[in-house]
């Protein structure tokens, strides 16, 4: 049975995820940041990594860990974010959360701004702080039916994270999806356009275009593109892709 590592500690929603899709395929295994995560990443070993949030959108860390490590997409997954505030509120005199879960619940914080707000590693460290005088926001399926808690104070109803399995392997099975990086060697006018230009021609429907440094060059960028593939072709890919390879550094991500 292969391997399957994630962002733990366990509790976190990348547990969650992983178990959800992966407890039966899978030996579960945790790691304290995406860098080692990706360092994890083996002909034995798949990882599982938050790809993009709809509030927050896409976490550079995870395309950081894409630009510089090899491997395919083959599987991404979408999971509903919520958050609860447990604990005693109206006596309550701090308030512990992780940093990403307060940039979800800001209408909440603003809402309590008189507690004083403290930063956690992790939403399992925030419940580890709940007293007399402390609440903690944390995820849904980590509330504490038996303590007083308020349900769902995110500040949007229709949060979710989109995870992305990734393994160094590609796989050609079912799939809607396709990503592609593309690395100009200089920059120029007109440079975007004539990317974009090519996929436009090929009747290539992109869902998600953006950049990310080159932390090699100076002011040079990578193009994180992603592919509706439900409108488009594997031979108008290839086309592209071959195209683009001739002009530019370019890594195939998978299709999923």
């Amino acid at each position: 049975m292969k391997t399957l590592v994630t962002l733990g500690p366990e509790g976190s929603f990348s547990q969650v995820c992983a178990t959800m899709h992966y407890k039966s395929t899978h030996d579960i295994r945790y790691e304290k940041d995406l860098l080692s995560v990706f360092n994890s990443l083996s002909e034995g070993t798949d990882i599982l990594v938050p790809l993009e949030n709809s509030t927050d959108g896409f976490v550079y860390q995870t395309l950081d860990g894409l630009i510089k490590h090899p491997g395919f997409i083959f599987k991404t997954h979408t999971l509903p974010i919520a958050f609860g505030c447990v604990g005693h509120i109206t006596q309550a005199k701090n308030l512990y959360a992780q940093f990403v879960t307060q940039q979800q619940c800001q209408e909440f914080l603003f809402q309590h701004k008189s507690l004083n707000v403290i930063t956690t590693p992790s939403n399992s460290d925030s419940m580890k702080h709940i007293d007399q005088d402390s609440v903690a926001i944390v995820p849904m399926h980590l509330v504490d039916d038996k303590l007083p808690h308020i349900d769902h104070i995110e500040d949007f109803s229709h949060n979710q994270t989109r995870f992305a399995c990734i393994s160094l392997q590609p796989t050609y099975t079912t799939y809607k999806n396709a990503s592609l990086l593309i690395t100009p060697h200089v920059d120029r006018p007109g440079l975007l356009y004539d990317i974009l230009g090519q996929f436009q021609y090929h009747s290539i429907n992109l869902s998600a275009i953006l950049s990310r440094p080159n932390k090699k060059i100076d002011k040079k960028y990578h193009f994180y593109i992603e592919i509706d593939m439900t409108t488009s072709t594997l031979e108008a890919l290839d086309a592209v892709i071959e195209l683009m390879a001739s002009k530019f550094d370019v890594k195939f991500l998978g299709h999923y």
